[in-house]
């Protein structure tokens, strides 16, 4: 939220990752008119209910790609304003235009850690802290259970937040290939 030229619409959650956010800055200086960003981050929520509306034709969503799917839930996808007019600006900077299918949508391709799924095994592992007699897989897969947890999921959040019994001194967090845990972005 302090790239200069760049406008966030009301409903954006200003982060990305390290490296999408520094070229996003690159980006922002291609052109004298203002970058409007319309969405970067998402939680698995409002993927969810984006999902929803594209699902049910509500809203004027075009498209939406499932919870736990989407590069936006990664913090390595924008969607922006006059998208045409800053192609050159994001494909010059490591960002790949979805398309004609989605033309408001970019994704970062030049770096960046894969978050896939984080999203929905966190989801998953606070709704079996707040509900032990209904729990769910902790596998990250979005699926019909997951869904619909999420669909009876407290509008204002659990009772009972995360919980990090280890006291968070070590990780069994994302790996890579299989290997050590890395650090979040």
């Amino acid at each position: 939220d302090d790239i200069p030229n760049t406008t966030l619409g009301s409903a954006v959650f200003p982060f990305l990752q390290a490296p999408a956010a520094t070229s996003l800055r690159a980006v922002a200086k291609t052109r004298t008119v203002r970058l409007v960003v319309n969405s970067a981050l998402r939680t698995l929520p409002q993927q969810y209910l984006l999902y929803r509306w594209y699902q049910t034709g509500r809203c004027g969503i075009s498209l939406a790609a499932s919870p736990g799917r989407s590069n936006h839930e990664s913090g390595v996808a924008v969607d922006v304003n006059d998208n045409a007019g800053w192609r050159a600006g994001f494909q010059g900077n490591g960002w790949r235009w979805l398309g004609a299918s989605d033309p408001v949508h970019y994704d970062f391709t030049a770096g960046g850690v894969s978050l896939t799924g984080l999203s929905v095994r966190a989801f998953q592992r606070l709704w079996n802290r707040n509900n032990p007699t209904d729990t769910i897989v902790e596998d990250g897969q979005y699926g019909p259970s997951t869904e619909s947890r999420l669909a009876k999921s407290p509008i204002g959040g659990f009772r009972l937040g995360p919980s990090c019994p280890d006291g968070g001194a070590t990780d069994a967090g994302p790996k890579v290939d299989g290997g050590a845990p890395v650090d979040p972005p």
